[in-house]
């Protein structure tokens, strides 16, 4: 009723001054100064109407007009099982696919210390491009019911969540970034993380393919050298996204110089006699300007998978900035040199690591810059 009479108020104080303007126009001679005064004192008559109105309607009736609305339920027929057994940890996050590894890795890291399940929803992309074994859902909706805990910082290890034993189902939040959440079930973790047939096939099709090519210049230089002898270096080159979107660029991420690429790269050829450095990137045209040699292939017009694949099944690897680089280095186990600044001093992505940022690089990896 008050927005009503609100309304109705409103309305004829439009009206009043819609004829006002029609009386001005057909009545040249009327003076606009007469005609503006006397309809204001008209405007000033109406909302003093309309307050009188106001006190005379209780203040509950606008409690009674207002609606509520009854939460969709739950459908997934495992909600049942879900709420009664409470053995279970969701995974769940957002990103490109290096967030998913992390986010399920470390929620399994958790779910075995816990002596728990993972619980995952279909669409998860890791059920595409891997042989991951966990509780599938059609509907994460299910998750909703159970405990939240927040990880903290995204980049740091949180000793908390190691000890998540309550009988009751958990739904952590939300990256883990963290080695250390699954240190002590990293086999079980590469088993996972197998990439499923036709991607792992194409991999190692584009693979073979680069070493045999480099074989054959090799042997026209009168040089003998056999497949095994031929020691392949993964090397990851992410630019787009961080050096061009201003969200990025303002949230912090580093960008690996040219230098450092050169130090990586030279540290390999030093160490090995015949080595194959297969690029993969997100910005050819500079990769293929810094990022040079006659033992440098970049992997061109490939899925992100095959690429995540290719630098997977590498002897080492080379990583400038992010997760993609980071489980392609952690999946093909060699040695690894990683840059050190991926996040610019006293931004909000360096809060989010430790202070040495051991939390987030593995053990054995060797920072350069």
């Amino acid at each position: 009723m008050r927005i009503f009479l609100k309304a109705v108020t409103v309305t004829c104080i439009a009206s009043t001054w819609i004829l006002l303007m029609a009386l001005t126009f057909h009545y040249p001679s009327m003076s606009r100064l007469e005609s503006v005064l006397k309809y204001q004192r008209r405007i000033a008559d109406l909302e003093a109407q309309l307050k009188q109105a106001m006190r005379l309607i209780p203040t509950t009736t606008a409690t009674t007009i207002t609606t509520t609305t009854t939460p969709k339920p739950c459908r997934d027929d495992f909600n049942v099982t879900f709420e009664t057994e409470n053995r279970f940890i969701c995974t769940h996050t957002s990103g490109g696919i290096g967030n998913f590894m992390f986010a399920f890795a470390s929620v399994y890291g958790m779910a075995s210390a816990a002596h728990k399940s993972v619980l995952i929803q279909q669409n998860n992309p890791l059920l595409k491009y891997f042989n991951v074994s966990a509780k599938v859902v059609g509907d994460v909706c299910i998750c909703k019911s159970a405990k939240f805990v927040f990880e903290g910082r995204h980049c740091s290890y949180n000793d908390k969540l190691m000890n998540l034993t309550e009988f009751r189902n958990y739904n952590p939040g939300f990256y883990f970034q963290s080695w250390m959440y699954f240190r002590d079930v990293t086999d079980d973790i590469r088993r996972q993380f197998t990439f499923v047939e036709d991607v792992r096939a194409q991999a190692l099709v584009l693979l073979k393919a680069q070493v045999q090519a480099y074989i054959k210049r090799e042997s026209e230089k009168h040089v003998r050298v056999t497949p095994q002898k031929v020691i392949t270096v993964g090397v990851h080159v992410r630019r787009g996204d961080i050096a061009r979107r201003k969200g990025f660029v303002n949230y912090g991420y580093g960008l690996a110089p040219p230098e450092y690429f050169t130090k990586a790269i030279q540290y390999f050829r030093t160490k090995y006699n015949h080595t194959l450095f297969i690029v993969c990137s997100d910005n050819f045209q500079w990769s293929k300007a810094n990022v040079t040699g006659n033992d440098v292939i970049y992997m061109e017009r490939n899925p992100f998978q095959v690429d995540l694949a290719v630098l997977a099944h590498c002897n080492h690897s080379i990583m400038s900035v992010g997760t993609f680089g980071w489980w392609a280095s952690f999946l093909a186990g060699g040695e690894t040199i990683y840059y050190k600044h991926p996040a610019r001093d006293g931004s909000s992505l360096r809060k989010q690591f430790s202070a040495n940022m051991s939390d987030y690089f593995y053990p054995g990896w060797i920072g350069m810059e």
